[in-house]
């Protein structure tokens, strides 16, 4: 072994978990054509314009987080520490997403509501799996008595 701690392809999740992963993936981006398709309707191109641009963010920072996070993880495990170059990753993503938003609003062409909605549809798309697994455990429980 090379002393790299990540994961390989042979140590997959649960099929459960992969599959939750996967629903929350494919919710997202039905979350951002969703909300993109009513602020156009709404108020107009530059609200589609903004949710579609807060959905790419919100889709690049949750991949940043979860490889950053993979990268300590896998280094304090491997080394008991981790280097200030790895962590300074989570500072970084953030400041990326604030010039990429701030730029864009310095163009006019995004509404920064709209942005807002786009960045957020990471989070609905956790809220949907979650009502999805709450009517699964729920459906499950039906018939038992205790």
């Amino acid at each position: 072994m090379n002393g790299e701690t990540r994961p390989s392809k042979t140590d997959a999740l649960a099929p459960e978990t992969e599959a939750s992963l996967g629903r929350i993936h494919r919710h997202t981006y039905a979350v951002i054509l969703v909300a993109a398709l009513a602020g156009s309707f709404i108020s107009g191109a530059r609200m589609a314009a903004g949710v579609l641009l807060g959905g790419a963010l919100s889709i690049f920072n949750e991949r940043w987080l979860r490889a950053s996070t993979g990268a300590i993880l896998g280094k304090a495990a491997a080394t008991g520490r981790v280097p200030s170059w790895i962590a300074s990753k989570f500072i970084l993503r953030y400041a990326v997403i604030m010039i990429a938003a701030g730029a864009a609003l310095w163009t006019g062409y995004f509404h920064v509501l709209g942005i807002g909605i786009g960045l957020a549809s990471y989070v609905a798309a956790v809220m949907i799996e979650a009502g999805y697994q709450g009517y699964l455990t729920f459906r499950s429980g039906e018939g038992k008595e205790e």
